[in-house]
């Protein structure tokens, strides 16, 4: 039977990211914090060559920024990082590293929260469920500004309610419960990231959380920014996940 209709949304309070690591015993996010913070201290000085050694010290964002700039295989041959970090530009260098960040704290907080280990997916091998998304997102402005949206399909978020709350997938799970069991989710995964951007030197402040019903999975746009999608899975469910970002909105 379908899922009971939702009652208006309750806004949830927004968390400071301290106060969720040390409530759920989050891990430090690894890497990408030192890189974003070289950026942005060197953003007026720092010259190409430094903004490139900057960046090759992770090898997963050097590939990403390779595939950015160049797309095709053929392009990227006798293609290098310099010309790459020169084609995009800083601000979206920029924003592929926080998108790995993103990543990190999703994986991390799946793992923790759920006991999850959510893999990566291609989006081609995602069906489009029949009975639509609840879509938690949360936006942040500050030095950094931009959105993250995180698209369940109601299986997922009804398996989610249950493993937290202790009960039964096939239980009716009232509407509002798993609203914010959803908008819980997207509160630490983005009080995590809020963490790393300021320590990373792009201070930003996270609004709250909200959760909606959609029947697509939106992309999200922000002006002067550049947008992501990811999607993971484990098992029959999946997770979709889009960020936005403009890294120096001010």
């Amino acid at each position: 039977m379908p899922d009971p209709q939702p009652q208006p949304f309750r806004p949830l309070p927004a968390i400071k990211s301290k106060d969720l690591r040390a409530r759920f015993n989050l891990p430090p996010l690894p890497g990408g914090v030192d890189q974003i913070a070289g950026l942005v201290k060197g953003r007026e000085t720092a010259s190409l060559q430094e903004i490139t050694t900057i960046i090759n010290r992770d090898k997963a964002v050097t590939q990403r920024c390779m595939l950015t700039a160049f797309p095709k295989p053929a392009a990227r041959e006798g293609a290098t990082l310099s010309m790459a970090t020169t084609r995009l530009g800083l601000s979206r260098v920029i924003s592929l590293i926080v998108a790995d960040l993103l990543q990190l704290a999703i994986l991390d907080t799946f793992k923790t929260m759920v006991s999850l280990e959510l893999k990566a997916e291609d989006s081609a091998l995602l069906h489009v469920p029949t009975d639509g998304f609840l879509m938690g997102s949360a936006r942040f402005t500050g030095r950094a500004t931009g959105d993250v949206l995180l698209a369940f399909p109601h299986a997922f978020s009804r398996f989610l309610t249950a493993h937290l709350m202790g009960g039964r997938m096939d239980e009716k799970w009232p509407a509002e419960t798993i609203h914010d069991t959803v908008g819980e989710l997207v509160n630490i995964v983005t009080g995590n990231l809020q963490s790393r951007l300021s320590d990373a030197g792009l201070p930003s402040e996270m609004g709250m959380p909200e959760v909606k019903q959609a029947v697509v999975f939106p992309t999200v746009t922000i002006l002067g920014g550049s947008s992501d999608r990811f999607y993971y899975r484990k098992g029959e469910h999946y997770l979709g996940v889009n960020l936005c970002i403009s890294p120096f909105s001010k």
